[in-house]
């Protein structure tokens, strides 16, 4: 059996899906284009009952430009390439989703598309790609057309881990000083070289900066993790990564001197976000 017919293709917390773009979201030769830009992630995890692999992540979109997107479309497929130069679609799903992308959206206020499918494993390199086209792309105005971000799997699979525990944001863990952290985190230890501690990292507003926006979700995400909430692969990677950064950096104005700085922190942070909120697919809930 084709493989692309044994997989099963799962939505899960996706926005609601509405029909695709009609012959009535034309645009006239006059408008004005936006500009589009997307990360993705992927989780690989084996599902013991089925001796499937799970395949999940997030598709994290925003809008560059002065005014809305129209007829967004995210066209996702998890690729691989066992020889030669070319990877293969196996597995696919088409979002054909009324959402529009606001103008002005940043990598922090990005909209995030959660995918998960379960099919046979997959052998050599893997990775996802969605090709996410909207109909007025600057200069491409009624041509679907956009931003392909791809995301490849690097690691051994293991086991998906069991939905243990559940999630608080990083409001909960910084703005309720009865709420004891779980060892070995203290509110008032330092943070990395930052200068500040992690209660301080909590407390200051972003004010558009990296450090602080991937700053509070890492906390977030690791008090939750000391806490007995279980951590997907993708978000365990993405934590060693934050780690990585903040130890070879020094203050939050030297990492990232600019508001358009330190994009690729930022994205992090979305991701952990998502973890955070309970809404990353393969990951616990938010505590009730």
């Amino acid at each position: 059996m084709n493989k692309k017919n044994v997989a099963q293709a799962i939505l899960s917390a996706i926005l609601p899906l509405a029909a695709a773009f009609s012959s009535g979201d034309v645009l006239s030769a006059g408008q004005s284009g936006t500009t589009l830009a997307a990360t993705k992630t992927l989780d690989i995890c084996a599902v013991p009952a089925t001796g499937n692999w799970r395949y999940s992540g997030v598709v994290s979109i925003w809008n560059q430009g002065a005014i809305d997107t129209v007829g967004l479309t995210i066209d996702d497929w998890i690729q691989n390439k066992v020889s030669g130069p070319n990877f293969l679609d196996v597995y696919h799903a088409l979002y054909a989703t009324g959402t529009v992308i606001p103008a002005g959206t940043t990598q922090l206020t990005a909209l995030t598309f959660p995918y998960s499918y379960d099919g046979a494993p997959l052998s050599g390199t893997i990775r996802n790609i969605a090709r996410v086209k909207i109909l007025n792309h600057s200069g491409s105005l009624n041509t679907p057309t956009g931003p392909e971000p791809k995301f490849t799997f690097v690691g051994d699979v293991q086991p998906c881990p069991m939905s243990g525990g559940c999630v608080y944001t990083q409001g909960y863990w910084g703005n309720k000083p009865d709420v004891a952290w779980p060892l070995p985190y203290s509110r008032s230890a330092p943070f990395f070289n930052s200068g500040l501690t992690w209660q301080q990292i909590l407390d200051t507003p972003a004010g558009g900066n990296g450090y602080f926006i991937l700053g509070v979700q890492y906390i977030a995400a690791v008090l939750n993790q000391a806490s007995g909430a279980a951590v997907p692969a993708g978000i365990q990677s993405v934590l060693s990564d934050a780690q990585s950064f903040f130890s070879g950096t020094s203050t939050p104005d030297v990492a990232c001197p600019a508001a358009n700085s330190c994009g690729t922190q930022k994205t992090w942070g979305g991701t952990l976000d998502s973890y955070n909120n309970g809404v990353y697919p393969g990951g616990p809930s938010h505590c009730e």
